[in-house]
């Protein structure tokens, strides 16, 4: 009985398992679909951008070709020219502007600790606004760096100071858009930063790095204000039906528990009392030749068992418990059962 009750509950439990599973999956798939359109309208942003440079030495008879140079000595240096491509494109029609802003800074920080001790903007922050109609912004420019001066600046301060430090030049443009697309209904915004850091100081270093940035992203619209209470909807049904269809499993189970532990309880409280005078067999003799006497209840048996002075056979199967007595031709017999559990 015990292995019939743990194969039930089993089933059950797993019945459960799935059930929980496949709730939560569906909750958090409409949780999350209720800011989508149900349209499933959407459009495509792809970035290509970048910032390079090219670098004008002072005139030498070492290097006539500076563009086949890596490696260089900073005091050789004329100026360098820096320039930055800058590509979105939209796959529907978007409106709106976008922001370039441009800074340059000298920095110095001690070799001791490593803290700043020199911050010069040599360009100051400069914002320009131009407005988007259509689905690409394509944006490019270029600023010819006065390297010798700025060094000039930096290997003064170091002059004046007495100070050991590490200098670069940081040159940024950064790219803000702000556009609203008609087809997704909401705004659309990013921002992309592009940086040259170009370092000073000593004779062979490497000025500066290319940074190059790519990037590709799907926008969905967003669900209308008369679709959304959908969505809400489908997600509480489901979490409602959910709640009500464990509850249900939990009172059946627990009805189970209760009917089989009290028919048990009844039964073994049976075999204690009558354990000397009970005999258990694995399956119940033929009795067609007999007169069969259902008696009903255990204590008219038990009265026939102490009249005959005739011990009990009992036989359990799939939550029946048998209790017979053989008196030569007749046999009377008594049925415990779950049914009579309640």
């Amino acid at each position: 009985m015990k292995r019939e009750r743990k194969i039930i509950y089993g089933v059950i439990l797993g019945v459960i398992s799935v059930l929980l599973l496949l709730t939560v999956y569906l909750l958090i798939y409409f949780w999350n679909m209720r800011d989508i359109s149900i349209n499933k309208e959407y459009i495509n942003v792809k970035e290509d951008s970048y910032i390079d440079y090219t670098i004008k030495l002072k005139d030498n008879n070492y290097i006539t070709d500076s563009s086949k140079v890596t490696t260089y000595v900073t005091d050789m240096i004329d100026y360098i020219n820096i320039y930055y491509d800058y590509k979105t494109n939209f796959s529907d029609k978007v409106s709106g502007k976008v922001l370039v802003s441009i800074s340059g800074v000298l920095v110095g920080n001690s070799k001791e600790d490593n803290s700043t001790v020199l911050y010069n903007e040599f360009l100051k922050p400069e914002d320009v606004n131009y407005k988007v109609e259509g689905g690409l912004i394509s944006l490019g420019d270029s600023y010819k760096l006065d390297f010798n001066n700025v060094n000039k600046i930096f290997e003064s301060f170091k002059e004046i100071n007495k100070k050991d430090l590490d200098g670069y030049i940081k040159y940024d443009v950064t790219i803000t858009y702000e556009v609203y697309s008609e087809l997704v209904k909401q705004m659309v915004t990013k921002k992309t930063k592009l940086t040259l850091d170009m370092p000073l100081g000593g004779t062979t270093k490497i000025v500066a790095s290319e940074d190059t940035k790519d990037s590709e992203q799907v926008i969905f619209a967003k669900m209308t204000d008369k679709q959304k209470p959908l969505y809400l909807a489908i997600c509480l049904e489901l979490f409602g039906a959910a709640v009500l269809f464990i509850i249900l499993i939990l009172m059946i189970v627990n009805q189970m528990k209760k009917t089989v532990s009290r028919y048990e309880k009844e039964l073994d409280k049976l075999l204690n009392k009558y354990k000397r005078r009970i005999v258990t067999l694995k399956r119940v003799p033929d009795l067609s030749n007999k007169t069969v006497v259902l008696v009903k209840n255990f204590e008219d048996l038990n009265n026939v068992s102490k009249i005959k002075n005739i011990n009990f056979v009992e036989m359990i199967e799939n939550k029946l418990s048998i209790f017979f007595i053989n008196d030569n031709d007749i046999t009377y017999v008594y049925n415990f059962d779950s049914r009579k559990v309640r």
